[in-house]
């Protein structure tokens, strides 16, 4: 069963969109004008993605390593902040834009697992083991709490 929507970038491509897991190299990922028809440019995004996957479980890591020092600096956990202060404070915000930077990277990791490659795939799952390998083991808690999905 042939899962070709029938759009014009699928038919110049040579590379239809499936929707159950499959193999090869001639893939779209995330935009028509990103199609890997040949086998080096496929394992070259492969590669990436591993890579982007391992970086994602270093800035979790990162996060967690910022949040952590920035209440160990503030003292006593009792030392009260007002809201102003708490919100323009510059730790804050660079949370937030790397929180920002995140939720971005782990839509894009979840998008590269949805075209159903399971190279792609598996460079993701990888990645993410991976990195957590490296950077898991040095975590302050088995709960992270700038982290509310994975």
């Amino acid at each position: 069963m042939d899962h070709n929507h029938g759009g014009p970038d699928d038919m110049e491509m040579g590379c239809p969109m499936q929707m159950s897991f499959h193999g090869g190299s001639c893939e779209v990922i995330l935009f028509p004008s990103w199609a890997t028809t040949e086998v080096g440019a496929f394992i070259g995004a492969t590669i990436g993605f591993f890579l982007l996957a391992f970086a994602y479980e270093g800035l979790k890591y990162g996060r967690e390593l910022l949040h952590f020092s920035d209440a160990a600096g503030r003292g006593t956990p009792n030392d009260k902040r007002t809201l102003r202060e708490a919100l323009l404070s510059r730790t804050h915000l660079v949370q937030t834009l790397l929180h920002l930077l995140q939720v971005s990277v782990s839509y894009l990791l979840m998008l590269i697992v949805m075209t159903y490659n399971y190279w792609l795939c598996l460079a993701v799952v990888l990645g993410a083991m991976c990195g957590y390998y490296v950077f898991g083991w040095v975590r302050n808690s088995s709960v992270d709490p700038t982290e509310h999905c994975n």
